[in-house]
């Protein structure tokens, strides 16, 4: 199943080889198709019961049981844990420094997101109930680790600024790897 059939609750058709008794006693197996729904909230290896689905007994008693057991497929974008999704949130580095008003993908469709000036790569973004929906009603999390993404092939335009953004900067990006060097020292 996939995470939007879970946030939004959904019936689907599988087709299974279901054991049954043939008129001459012998096992095989006959394929055949069933309509079932994954309630909204499902988990990750739920058990669902379709009573009287299963194959036949021997001596033409009643049908059993058949067991589905659910399975998340991976998503393109989300990483699931409990009832939390987390995304890579792609920001370019003026986004992240002076902040930026961003749509996030969720499973109810895209929301903005501020962006607070100053954000640092890995930082944990948090949409509140923006994750999936558990069968109690509580709805978990959508979180957006920030990934800072620097431009590959600037153009001579964008080259020119970000030069005379490095002769305009005061920032010591590395002050504490500096000053940690000068105190660790060799011995």
């Amino acid at each position: 199943m996939t995470l939007e059939q879970i946030h939004a609750g959904s019936e689907i058709e599988i087709h299974l080889g279901i054991p049954e008794i043939g008129d001459d006693g012998l096992p095989h197996r006959v394929s055949k198709s069933f309509q079932i729904r994954i309630p909204k909230g499902a988990e990750d290896g739920q058990r669902l019961r379709l009573a009287g689905k299963g194959g036949t007994s021997r001596g033409g008693g009643a049908k059993g049981d058949l067991y589905v057991v659910l399975a998340v497929q991976p998503h393109p974008i989300y990483r699931v844990t409990g009832r939390d999704l987390y995304l890579d949130l792609p920001l370019a580095p003026w986004e992240a420094v002076l902040g930026a008003s961003v749509e996030v993908p969720t499973l109810a469709g895209a929301v903005e997101m501020n962006i607070p000036a100053g954000t640092a790569a890995g930082r944990k973004l948090r949409l509140a109930r923006r994750g999936l929906p558990g069968a109690d009603g509580k709805v978990g999390d959508l979180y957006a680790i920030v990934q800072i993404e620097v431009p590959m092939a600037p153009s001579a335009r964008e080259r020119e600024l970000y030069e005379e953004l490095r002769k305009a900067s005061s920032s010591e990006v590395r002050a504490r790897l500096n000053a940690a060097g000068k105190h660790g020292g060799s011995s």
